[in-house]
């Protein structure tokens, strides 16, 4: 017991200090600010402990050894708090740019080659239905072929009669009035006196000149003779003054006496023939113009060029004559025809046209 104490009092003070440094180092390691928390966390977490051990006596051996002081615990790191930077209003976060697709390195896989194709059946090509083709439209009428006024004067003559006539064109707007005067002269007055007056009234549309009424009043006879048009009904009524009037069916392309006149110079005849139907009171005329040709003719009103048409009636051979003049507007300068049943022959040539 004595060798035990005389141990302690010797080696007092290194073992005070040994255990002084201990808690130095636990009180150290324990109330550590946080800001040293960048230390690394596997040095922080390490406890170390000091002794100073002498070379022990003889007698020492014998004694045993006080108990280590126990370590201190150890200290746990708390995690380190993680700050995420918040956007403030009006920054724009920056973005790093994609890069190109030239600066992307695309592997190159080798692809397989398609498998070939199977062979296309042969197609045969099936043979169309033919589709007609659509029939040409006609010729539309040249509605503005003359001018709102003209007036073309003509002198008659014959083996016994000669006379003179005149036709005033007057349009306004589609309607068209034609009216004519003839008048006998010579040896003829005491046969004929006065004035036949005729006047034909109609529309002008886009197939031709379309009468409504031909009406003629003759020297001597009070009584008009004329023709009415009924186009919706397609009749014609024919009256020859002798209250027996008579109708007939009233087809296309048809005109009374005194229009056909300026329904050849609205439209010329073209081709080979030309086909018009023609009423008069007494009769009806189906022509069949053929032409002739362009000729130069001498008339009254000088030389002109006209163009040569006839027609030669199946029934009883009678012939009917017209020259449309070329530069008169293709108006009828000539014509010649039969009258009392095809024993006189009138010929008809203009001497004057004005607008």
């Amino acid at each position: 017991m004595s060798r035990a104490l005389a141990f302690l009092d010797r080696y007092r003070v290194p073992l005070i200090a040994v255990t002084i440094s201990a808690a130095v180092h636990a009180a150290v390691m324990a109330g550590l600010p946080e800001r040293f928390g960048k230390i690394d966390e596997a040095v922080a977490d390490e406890s170390y402990t000091a002794t100073l051990e002498a070379e022990p006596s003889p007698e020492a051996k014998l004694v045993p050894a006080p108990p280590a002081p126990k370590p201190a615990p150890k200290r746990v790191a708390k995690p380190r708090p993680v700050f995420h930077p918040i956007a403030l209003p009006g920054e724009i976060a920056e973005v790093a740019p994609e890069p190109l697709a030239s600066q992307v390195d695309t592997p190159v896989i080798d692809e397989p080659a398609p498998p070939p194709e199977p062979p296309k059946p042969d197609v045969v090509a099936m043979a169309q239905p033919a589709v007609p083709a659509p029939a040409p439209e006609p010729p539309k009428f040249p509605v503005e072929a003359l001018p709102s006024k003209l007036t073309i004067e003509y002198q008659l003559s014959s083996a016994f009669v000669d006379g003179t006539a005149a036709y005033h064109w007057n349009r306004d707007g589609d309607n068209y009035t034609i009216t004519g005067e003839a008048q006998a002269e010579g040896f003829f007055t005491l046969f004929l006196q006065g004035r036949l007056l005729q006047e034909a009234r109609g529309t002008v549309t886009a197939e031709g000149l379309r009468p409504d009424s031909y009406t003629e009043h003759k020297p001597g006879n009070p009584i008009p003779e004329g023709i009415a048009f009924d186009w919706k009904a397609r009749k014609v009524t024919l009256d020859k003054g002798d209250n027996k009037p008579k109708t007939v069916d009233l087809t296309g392309n048809t005109v009374d006496w005194l229009s056909m006149i300026f329904q050849l110079a609205h439209a010329p005849p073209t081709g080979q023939s030309y086909d018009l139907r023609v009423f008069t009171q007494r009769r009806f005329y189906e022509f069949h113009l053929e032409l002739l040709g362009v000729e130069e003719i001498d008339i009254p009103l000088g030389k002109v060029k006209a163009l040569h048409v006839r027609h030669t009636d199946p029934k009883d051979g009678e012939v009917i004559d017209v020259w449309l003049g070329v530069d008169q507007h293709y108006l009828p300068v000539k014509l010649r025809f039969p009258v009392a049943k095809n024993h006189l022959t009138v010929e008809q040539a203009a001497t004057k046209v004005s607008e």
